[in-house]
């Protein structure tokens, strides 16, 4: 049995999923639409979901004020319905929705999806400027507090003379107390 779906990836219905199985679905901020996603930038009626017999969803434009994109491509209302496929990702207004068809239709157009594995590129040294995702790293200590070879002799110095200072005052003043002077 297909499971096609689509899943709401950006703003406050981010996450929400919409299994699809019959012949059209209407999209819009209306009550009245199929799939109403209440965002100010998708309109009334915003698009709609096409079935063919083969049980491949297509998607077209139904004039919307603020566009239909597949893949980044924008659709007209005027185009023809696209043929949608396993990934592709949608946007409705400033809405960001990913299609999922896991039954594995293929289509005619082409499609190709690369996996680069580093190891075995044979220099992977350059993936050290990568930002970690995944090891915590420790916070890094501010600047006052870092090694300063300078600065930590100066403030040694400064530790110094205020433990001999103290160390005078207290023999200027308590030794001659004890001393019977």
């Amino acid at each position: 049995m297909a499971n096609i779906k689509i899943t709401i990836l950006s703003d406050k219905l981010q996450g929400t999923s919409y299994v699809l199985t019959n012949d059209s679905y209407t999209v819009g901020r209306s009550d009245t639409a199929d799939i109403c996603i209440p965002e100010p930038t998708i309109s009334g009626h915003h698009c709609t979901f096409i079935k063919n017999e083969d049980g491949l969803y297509f998607l077209k434009d139904e004039g919307s004020t603020n566009g239909t994109r597949v893949n980044g491509e924008k659709l007209a209302e005027t185009d023809e319905p696209v043929l949608l496929n396993n990934g592709d990702l949608l946007q409705f207004g400033n809405i960001e929705v990913l299609f999922e068809n896991t039954e594995g239709h293929k289509s005619e157009g082409s499609r190709t999806m690369t996996v680069i594995n580093l190891d075995d590129t044979g220099d992977v040294s350059h993936t050290s400027n990568l930002k970690s995702l995944g090891i915590a790293k420790p916070p890094k200590r501010p600047p006052s507090l870092r090694d300063n070879k300078k600065q930590n002799a100066v403030f040694m110095v400064i530790i110094i003379l205020l433990i001999l200072g103290i160390l005078g005052a207290i023999g200027y003043f308590v030794v001659p107390m004890f001393s019977g002077n």
